[in-house]
């Protein structure tokens, strides 16, 4: 079944080890926008322009990364959402209308989009806060392309890039946190306001635009332009750490002053889980956080977060349609999901 989205569910012998504290971080990511100084932009490449870097850039890096390219005009609707679902994409790449390629490695945890806003964004995305590891991956990756290619770059802005926004570095340095502690103790919107006002952004599961569901939050920086690349890594390191300790104090205050609540939450969650013969998106985002919490303060201890990861990731829309191969109206997916989950959960 997993021969249809391959690209999810990678073995663990070819991915970086997990970074730290990966229960409330659920994972890093590192994005970098690059473009090549003598194809125009974005707004007026030509069609054969963006061929031409799909096959130059396919000619750079095969053979130095094992993986794959995909074209996504090659690609059915649902496979392009399950890349959107798995983060290997963003919204708007899997929309475009002129030609466009990603190539994923071996590992899955690098790809690198061809022609999306900018030339090309080179990714790279692990569990837990594990910079220092992405960072060389991503930019090993990154190297291989400048060493054959000259980027569009100026002495004083660094970097240049389709949005104002991504000058300089053109890196975005993001962690997918969970933090139901902060949620309860109503602690988390001042929190985020503190990110904000040094420069960080927050968002949904999905990136700019989408909503924040199941205590998870996306805080990444909002600029590019006047910080080296390990500066921008280790201000948002800091960041982390100390939303960390914080939700670990929120954790603290809750098996205090709220714990037989948060105890039948969790069971609750677990039972619905193991039982449920229909479940939609949303009630499993919610249920799983209830579920990731309860692993992460101890009292849930027969299920890991690795399956919990893949339980979140592959239970969405696209991606568990392609888990069964087969089309689905909404109803027959919630019905499937659900069997999915006591499947993986081990339920009878």
């Amino acid at each position: 079944m997993h021969d249809n989205i391959r690209w999810l569910i990678p073995s663990s012998d070819k991915t970086l080890p997990c970074g730290e504290e990966s229960e409330i971080v659920v994972s890093s990511r590192i994005r970098v926008a690059r473009n090549l100084e003598n194809i125009p932009f974005e707004l007026k490449m030509k069609q054969t322009d963006a061929e031409y870097l799909i096959g130059l850039v396919r000619s750079i890096i095969d053979g130095k990364v094992n993986g794959e390219f995909l074209n996504l005009r090659d690609l059915k609707p649902l496979e392009r959402e399950s890349l959107l679902e798995c983060h290997l994409v963003s919204p708007g790449f899997i929309t475009k209308e002129k030609p466009t390629s990603v190539f994923i490695s071996e590992g899955g945890n690098l790809s690198v989009m061809i022609n999306e806003e900018d030339h090309l964004r080179f990714q790279g995305i692990g569990c837990g806060l594990n910079f220092s590891g992405l960072s060389s991956e991503v930019f090993r990756l990154e190297g291989y392309v400048s060493d054959n290619v000259s980027f569009a770059y100026n002495d004083n802005y660094g970097y240049l890039t389709s949005c104002l926004t991504n000058i300089g570095t053109g890196m975005r340095a993001s962690v997918f946190m969970h933090l139901p502690g902060l949620v309860f103790t109503n602690e988390v919107e001042k929190v985020l306001k503190g990110a904000l006002q040094i420069g960080m952004t927050v968002r949904g599961i999905y990136g700019e635009g989408s909503e924040i569901r199941g205590s998870l939050f996306q805080i990444s920086n909002q600029h590019t332009i006047g910080f080296k690349e390990e500066d921008l890594l280790e201000r948002i390191t800091k960041l982390a750490k100390m939303i960390i300790d914080i939700e670990k104090k929120a954790r603290d205050v809750i098996m205090t002053k709220a714990r037989s609540e948060f105890e039948d939450k969790i069971f609750r969650s677990v039972a619905i889980l193991k039982a449920a013969r229909t479940i939609n998106s949303m009630e499993v985002l919610n249920l799983l956080s209830a579920l990731r919490f309860g692993v992460g303060v101890g009292i849930v201890k027969d299920i890991t977060l690795q399956t919990l990861n893949e339980i979140m990731v592959l239970s969405r829309p696209a991606n568990i349609q392609l888990y069964f191969g087969e089309m689905l109206e909404e109803q027959e997916r919630d019905i499937k999901r659900a069997e999915y989950i006591r499947k993986r959960l081990g339920a009878n």
